[in-house]
């Protein structure tokens, strides 16, 4: 007899307690550092779980609706929510990507790859070496706690199951497509226009003295001189990062706003 009552009044909880885990299973699965098949499901359900449980105190969620047809559509619009806030960070970090690969092919290290542990994937040796110099920013300027932020202040933008796909939302994510390439040139320029001029001086140098064999001397001197740029570089680099990271709440809220309004 004493069952059925407290079903009825542990149902509400429950209910409520995973519509917050849906969305932030939703940034932890799109979450760069986190997404990729290196981090086992039970860390990442642990993850979640106990993020849920910490935030959950913070978050007053409204009474839910019991129908199952509702609350399943309901979860996945709460999920697609974390998906957006995950996608913020994971767009910034492809833009690391695509400067690595663009580097990678003007220095000469486009036939050097790397099996990235976290996609499973191929990708350039520059690539890797500016996602450990991101991660380390990424956590010391706390960005990582923007994060954590944005799912308690997402309630106030978006209620549960208030989530809408529009037109807005569409230009919101292409305007932070641009931006990942915009990054990633502004990662790349400092390199790219070294090897610009390294060109040029051995087209001049190969002009001027017929016997040098341009060809072969080119590739030492691009790498070295890439290499030395890049490093030179370096202090730019963390402060770009830092920058964007900065940035993050503000990316965020605007996704959220578009995601709301739709």
């Amino acid at each position: 007899m004493t069952t059925a009552p407290s079903l009825h009044l542990l149902l509400p909880e429950f209910q409520s307690f995973l519509v917050l885990v849906s969305r932030i299973g939703g940034i932890v699965a799109a979450f760069p550092m986190l997404g990729g098949r290196t981090v086992p499901a039970q860390i990442k359900i642990a993850l979640v779980v106990m993020l849920g449980v910490a935030l959950s105190p913070l978050i007053r969620l409204p009474p839910l609706s019991r129908d199952a047809i509702e609350m399943t559509a309901g979860l996945a619009s709460e999920l697609l929510i974390g998906l957006m806030i995950g996608l913020a960070v994971r767009l910034l970090f492809g833009a690391l990507e695509v400067a690595g690969d663009l580097l990678g092919t003007q220095i000469g290290f486009g036939a050097v790859q790397l099996l990235d542990p976290m996609t499973s994937q191929q990708s350039s040796l520059l690539s890797e070496y500016f996602r450990i110099i991101a991660s380390l920013v990424f956590l010391s300027v706390n960005a990582h706690m923007v994060v954590v932020a944005a799912i308690v202040s997402s309630y106030d933008a978006i209620p549960p199951f208030g989530a809408r796909l529009s037109s807005a939302l569409g230009e919101e994510v292409l305007q932070l497509a641009q931006h990942m390439f915009l990054v990633a040139l502004k990662l790349s320029s400092p390199v790219l226009v070294a090897t610009i001029l390294i060109n040029v001086l051995l087209a001049m140098l190969g002009r001027a003295v017929a016997q040098i064999n341009v060809f072969v001397l080119s590739f030492p001197l691009t790498i070295t001189g890439g290499l030395l740029v890049l490093g030179l570089a370096l202090p730019f680099t963390v402060s770009l990062f830092e920058q964007e990271f900065t940035g993050l709440h503000d990316t965020i809220e605007r996704l959220l706003r578009a995601l709301g309004h739709g």
